[in-house]
């Protein structure tokens, strides 16, 4: 009786665990391919804001360092719809043109310290045409534990203010 219990027991958890990992592959769809890394350089270059293109809608997505960070330059991989669109560090930005619809974001810490690796945020929204739309991903500091990274959506004013301020992040992937 009791080596049937046990054994319902170890399949409940089973089952739960194969769930679990199975919802977790779900929510990372928003990001790209594991293995992809970039090489970037940002660009002084005077920032602006650009307008959609007719028919479209358009994202920044802005990287800030955390003032106790000291310029870490964290550098995050950003993916949309389950591809990469280049990689952002410390204050840089990069922007994408979208067709309207619900779209799915995610931005990933690309570190050689593999516990980073597994830092993801996700975000989704719905892109209406002729409008833009800004998200901050930013490092948050504890008391106790490891920095983890913040993705939020932000107002226009907020996020125009803050890609005039950043410089442009031009990425691609390594070979």
């Amino acid at each position: 009786m009791r080596i049937s219990l046990l054994c319902i027991l170890l399949l409940f958890a089973s089952m739960s665990l194969t769930q679990d990992q199975s919802a977790i592959a779900k929510a990372k769809s928003a990001c790209g391919p594991d293995e992809i890394r970039f090489d970037f350089q940002t660009t002084k270059d005077s920032p602006s804001v650009v307008e959609p293109e007719p028919g479209k809608a358009r994202i920044y997505v802005i990287g800030r360092d955390h003032r106790s960070c000291g310029g870490c330059g964290i550098v995050a991989r950003v993916g949309l719809n389950g591809a990469w669109i280049g990689a952002i560090n410390g204050n840089s930005y990069l922007t994408a043109s979208l067709e309207p619809g619900e779209h799915h974001l995610c931005t990933n810490w690309q570190s050689r310290l593999s516990y980073r690796n597994d830092q993801i945020t996700l975000a989704n929204f719905t892109a209406e045409p002729g409008k833009t739309y800004y998200f901050r991903m930013r490092l948050l500091t504890q008391e106790t534990g490891p920095a983890l990274l913040d993705l939020d959506a932000i107002n226009s004013d907020e996020g125009r203010y803050l890609v005039l301020t950043s410089e442009s992040s031009e990425s691609h992937a390594k070979k």
